[in-house]
């Protein structure tokens, strides 16, 4: 028999196709049990490749657990959610109770306060959400790209050229100075293209980094490390990580579903995270990491079919079922909290593996020399159902680790919970001790002689309608008073409360970060140079978190961006950059110099310091917390704008006649604005005597109306006559009196004076005085 480069028997080759022999029953069922022992040969392979990995496994396991780091995170996460041993029966937790499952029972003589005054929860949320909201900007990034600098370049380009290479040109073109000068310059512009187009490289690095880290959500990932660092003093980002992305569009008429691979970054619990341990304080020091995760059996079935996972590794972990390591410490509780009940187990581990080890589980090896390779694999129920290579020809592991303060010789960190655990525990006993005290002062207690005073009820107490009875045979007490007598303990409120604000002042003193939060001025002198070293100190933690950040997260997480990115990306996006981990340099310092910000706007203006008064504007509402992109001009508006500026200087000649044109035109509108005011007016003045001529007309024929009904009254009507004559009476009693008045000083008095001035005159004398 002949077998073909394909492997498949086939009888001897004719002019035409060749044919395929028929297999024998015998050689099917050869081929199968050939098939099945194969198979059992390589799921036996794989089983020792998983026991091989599980002894490493079960070592990280044990080192964080003897270290004793479980114990201290157990009781920040108890702090922080406001439990301790007084109260653990009280607060319902999902954290691991002693013994594990157990909740402790209150005992029932217990009459001592268990409240927990919660400051450590506060304290942790307030720093964790003051360090995001300055390392994680809406509106700017922590990072950026920028070309690798070469100094002879940018020597050349700003026209220092070295004398080495002044030298040489000089020496191509002996004699000929003008000939060099056009070298000079045409290399001058040459070098001008080449910064341009890393720059212009660069840049387009920098926006695709930063369109993954928008598509993976690096800030709300980013967020979660900081909250944990904060709580635990330690938090743990992945990243980068091959991650499936399907995109939906509408084209051609009708919906498209694309699907591809990009990198993501992922925040990892610390609970689950197990690195090597003799890593140190810093885990890329190790030799390998282990990852905890759980899938839940219809997850885990859904990945048979895909890329790199071994399908009948996958079976036999439906078949046996969720098998849990019992190496490591529970938290949470798994009876408490049924998330993880009936899921499966899943470990991913980062590190290096053996070449053979690898291929068994398809990975391709081929043209690889070296026995020990970056790998990455998952097991479940300590089966390896993938193995692939390490994404990155680096080898680094995808993790990256943000402390809060540093432990010397841990990877893991101390947290806010941790710094305020003795101004915690301040503050609890004092308001325990407060409450106790406030139970016992409630009410007084009694103390009666026994056998002389006994209550009617048999059970002494204090109550309303309370009967007490004197025995028949105390005859030595008369008076019952002398018999009970009460004890009233004294409320110690203001002692206690010096305590709990004592055990507040140490928290802020130990933490730094609440009293500039809370606006605190504390005694620094109100002068410029005061506040300039109130920032300054205030600052100061801000800066060293800053720089820990950038130093754990920022820097080598964006790191390994750039190398994915020279693996996997394009071609004109590819180039030497180096990574501006900016975080400390510029967020930091932007945060802490807003408030000078504003004063700066009167210098900006005046052109003689060559400062953009854009680019202060839109610092400045950035400090607003405003997007400068909505204030800025329409793109056609902002051309005329620009267009006008173009122009120039217009001729003061020109300026005066249209100065002459506008005043013209002004006093044209004025006129005609006044002629029409004026017309107005004529023609409210005439409607005025219009309205005043008919309330006259109206007024006469009201008189002659009453003049005709008092004459058809029978009334005597005076006419002009009459009055005249009236006139004429008076005016001549008036001038006799006159006369008698000089005459005789004892004349009486002829007629009453119309008026009289102020304080009467004596009789006879009212028109001398």
């Amino acid at each position: 028999m002949m077998t073909g480069t394909s492997g498949h028997p086939m009888m001897a080759e004719g002019k035409g196709t060749p044919v395929i022999a028929e297999l024998t029953e015998d050689e099917r069922v050869e081929q199968k049990e050939q098939k099945q022992k194969k198979l059992e040969e390589r799921l036996a392979k794989l089983d020792d490749f998983g026991q091989s990995l599980a002894k490493t496994r079960s070592e990280a396991i044990a080192a964080r657990r003897t270290s004793g780091i479980e114990d201290i995170w157990l009781e920040d996460e108890e702090f922080y959610e406001g439990c301790d041993a007084e109260n653990r029966n009280e607060a319902r937790v999902n954290w691991r109770t002693k013994p594990p499952g157990q909740s402790t029972a209150a005992s029932a003589k217990t009459t001592r306060s268990t409240v927990f005054p919660n400051i450590t929860g506060p304290f942790t949320d307030a720093a964790a959400a003051r360090i995001a909201d300055m390392l994680l900007p809406t509106d700017d990034r922590s990072w950026g790209l920028n070309p690798t600098p070469i100094p002879d370049m940018a020597g050349i380009v700003k026209g220092k050229w070295p004398k080495e290479m002044l030298a040489g040109v000089a020496s191509m073109y002996p004699g000929q100075p003008k000939q060099a000068q056009v070298h000079i310059a045409k290399a001058t512009q040459e070098a001008v293209a080449i910064l341009d187009a890393a720059k212009e490289q660069s840049d387009k690095a920098q926006k695709r980094i930063e369109d993954w880290h928008v598509e993976c959500q690096w800030h709300a990932q980013v967020r979660m490390v900081i909250e944990d660092a904060a709580r635990i003093g330690v938090g743990v980002l992945k990243g980068p990580v091959p991650v499936k992305k399907t995109i939906v569009m509408f084209k051609d008429g009708a919906l498209q579903m694309i699907s591809e691979i990009k990198p993501g970054s992922k925040w990892v619990d610390p609970w689950n995270f197990y690195p090597d341990a003799a890593c140190g304080e810093s885990l890329h020091n190790g030799s390998y990491t282990w990852e905890k995760d759980y899938l839940a059996r219809k997850q885990l079935r859904e990945l048979k079919g895909n890329t790199g996972y071994i399908d009948e590794q996958i079976d036999r972990c439906l078949t046996e079922g969720p098998l849990s390591v019992q190496e490591y410490k529970e938290t949470p509780d798994p009876i408490s909290d049924p998330n993880h009940k009936d899921k499966f187990e899943v470990w991913y581990f980062h590190g290096t593996a053996e070449k053979d080890d690898l291929e068994v589980a398809g990975c391709d090896c081929e043209g690889v020399t070296d026995p020990h390779m970056p790998a990455m694999v998952t097991m479940v129920n300590n089966r390896v159902i993938r193995a692939s290579l390490n994404p990155l020809d680096t080898g680094d592991f995808p993790y990256d680790v943000m402390v809060w303060r540093r432990r010397s010789g841990h990877w893991t960190g101390i947290g806010v919970a941790r710094q305020i655990r003795t101004p915690q525990r301040m503050v609890t006993a004092a308001t325990r001790h407060l409450m106790d005290n406030a139970g016992i002062a409630a009410g007084p207690m009694l103390v009666f002689k026994q056998g002389v005073v006994y209550p009617a009820d048999g059970v002494a107490g204090i109550g309303p309608r309370k009967v007490y009875y004197i025995a028949e045979d105390a005859d030595e007490v008369a008076d019952a008073t002398k018999a009970i007598g009460v004890i009233k303990v004294d409320m110690l409120v203001d002692e206690l409360t010096k305590i709990i604000d004592l055990g507040l002042r140490f928290a802020e003193d130990t933490t730094g970060l609440p009293m500039l939060l809370q606006g605190q001025l504390g005694k620094a002198p109100d002068t410029v140079g005061g506040m300039q070293l109130l920032n300054n100190n205030a600052s100061a933690v801000l800066r060293r978190l800053a720089r820990l950040f950038d130093d754990r997260i920022t820097e080598p997480h964006v790191r390994r961006y750039y190398h994915w990115l020279l693996q996997y990306g394009k071609d004109d996006e590819k180039g030497d950059y180096c990574i501006d981990a900016r975080g400390s340099s510029a967020l930091v310092e932007r945060d802490i110099q807003n408030q000078e910000l504003a004063q700066l706007g009167a210098i900006v203006v005046n052109p003689v310091f060559g400062k953009d008064p854009k680019k202060w504007m839109d610092e400045y509402l950035k400090s607003r917390h405003f997007d400068p992109r909505r204030f800025a001009f329409d793109d056609e508006k902002w051309q005329q704008i620009v267009e006008n500026m173009a122009k120039g200087p217009q001729d003061p000649r020109m300026a005066v006649e249209q100065i002459r044109v506008e005043h013209k035109e002004r006093l044209a509108r004025f006129e005609a604005d006044t002629h029409g005011q004026l017309i107005a007016l004529e023609q409210q003045f005439a409607e005025a005597e219009k309205d005043k001529d008919r309330q006259l007309e109206l007024m006469l024929k009201a008189v002659d109306t009453e003049v005709d009904a008092r004459r058809q009254s029978g009334e005597r009507v005076m006419n002009v006559d009459d009055i005249k004559a009236m006139l004429a009476s008076t005016a001549m009693k008036l001038r006799t009196q006159k006369e008698l008045s000089v005459t005789n000083v004892r004349a009486r008095q002829v007629t009453k004076p119309p008026t009289e001035p102020r304080g009467r005159a004596p009789k006879g004398q009212a028109f001398q005085r």
